[in-house]
């Protein structure tokens, strides 16, 4: 093979200087056949053209942690990290491999950006000390024609798929960030999968998920189980039939299909959310919600909103296993365009939220639209009445609007929390909630 170094230094105005590559506007860097550059401590910046045949190499080495950027897409035949003591390479944008991307020692940190192996690019060599990270975002993807694969694994991602179906097209995303929940409750391992094939039903297949220990995140990897997410918020452990904690993988048999997969001991990442439904009921507003597991479920608090106001607990009920629920909102006087949301919480404090439902409410016999209700701050009147009182409870007039504009804003948040009555143009009322 042949070997060109390069050594080039560019003087900052700040009195430091940073030695780099550049491939300036306009410019093309080319790299002939088995031809290796070798960047010592030096940055990739590539704002021209940047081109190389096979096996084309450019090799980072070196102590100093040094990048890959510039404002033009940038593709190698192989890339080699070969660093010494804390010296690191960090992407500062997209790249593309098509060859080899070579581990000698030390790390890429992808740095919230991706890299991308395109159909014929693969990772050699990559292992505990010298690998791919990225746990503030980013991933590294592959893409391979997979039909009946047999313990394949597209671009040494470590993900090791059996199937005797035929999935088509597959791409694969492997990122480095823990995963979580809405509002941020769970963790995972520093590693998952998303694998997106063609055909993605019936597909019995197996999985293997690979990982290193420098992946783990604290986790106790004894206790781990495969979990999934549609969403990547909500999630759901679908356990393992085989692991090797020394050899680093768990796996998986008889999937269907796929999804975002990743680590976590069981009760990490909180239950996964079904449904939650609203409906009038004589009683008042019947919600109703389903959960796939319960693991490490500690209680549900129900809350609940008017458009134009923030949600708020109206009560709690604690898990029993059931994974069906049922709650009814009994507040007197609900009225308007209701929100309603169920905030799950864990053992350890960690908590999720569902999806949101909404069911709207008015009075039947006058066709009128008060919300919010409850209110604090403020309500609107869906009516064409122009004069409006607000009455306390004790007959009281408190406030009193003349020339209402029908939707526009009536303050309240100088009233005191009670049930008060709304009257419209001294012909109609509607009952008014003020507090929760």
């Amino acid at each position: 093979m042949k070997t060109v170094f390069i050594a080039i230094s560019s003087l900052f105005i700040v009195g430091a200087v940073s030695a780099q590559l550049y491939v300036s506007p306009g410019a093309t860097l080319h790299l002939a056949d088995n031809t290796q550059v070798t960047l010592q401590d030096m940055d990739l910046v590539n704002n021209g053209t940047f081109s190389s045949l096979a096996n084309g190499r450019i090799t980072f080495n070196g102590t100093a942690g040094n990048s890959i950027s510039g404002a033009a897409s940038t593709s190698l035949a192989e890339l080699e990290i070969a660093k010494t003591g804390a010296g690191m390479l960090a992407l500062q944008r997209d790249i593309g491999v098509t060859g080899k991307v070579v581990f000698t020692s030390n790390l890429i940190d992808l740095n919230n950006f991706n890299l991308s192996l395109g159909a014929t690019g693969i990772l050699e060599n990559e292992n505990e000390n010298s690998r791919i990270t990225g746990t503030s975002g980013g991933e590294v993807q592959s893409t391979a024609t997979l039909n009946a694969p047999y313990t394949q694994n597209p671009g040494n991602l470590g993900a090791v798929i059996t199937s005797a179906q035929n999935l088509g097209v597959t791409t694969i995303h492997r990122g480095h960030k823990s995963q979580t929940t809405t509002g941020g409750g769970g963790i995972s391992i520093h590693r998952y999968f998303d694998i997106t094939p063609a055909i993605n039903s019936g597909l019995n297949a197996t999985l293997r998920m690979n990982y290193f220990d420098a992946e783990l995140n604290g986790l106790d990897e004894n206790a781990f189980e495969m979990w999934k997410s549609n969403d990547n918020v909500n999630w759901t452990a679908f356990g393992f039939n085989y692991r090797n904690t020394a050899a680093n993988f768990y796996e998986q048999t008889g999937i269907n299909d796929f999804f975002r997969t990743t680590l976590s001991p069981a009760g990490a990442l909180p239950l996964h959310w079904i449904t939650l439904n609203a409906r009038k009921i004589s009683e008042g507003v019947l919600l109703t919600w389903q959960v796939a597991n319960e693991l490490n479920n500690s209680h549900f608090e129900i809350e609940r909103s008017a458009i134009g106001s923030n949600f708020g607990m109206i009560d709690r009920t604690p898990s029993t296993g059931n994974r069906w629920y049922q709650y009814t909102d009994k507040t007197p006087g609900l009225q308007g365009d209701l929100l309603y949301r169920i905030r799950q919480v864990d053992l350890d404090g960690r908590f999720s939220f569902s999806p949101i439902a909404s069911i709207k409410i008015y009075d039947d016999e006058f066709k009128l639209l008060l919300f919010p209700n409850p209110a604090r701050n403020f309500i609107r009147l869906n009516t064409d009445a122009k004069f409006i009182r607000i009455i306390a409870a004790d007959g009281r007039e408190v406030k009193r609007i003349s020339n209402y504009v029908k939707y526009t804003d009536i303050q309240i948040s100088d009233l005191a929390n009670g049930i008060y009555m709304v009257e419209l143009d001294a012909e109609k009322n509607l009952k008014l909630i003020i507090g929760d």
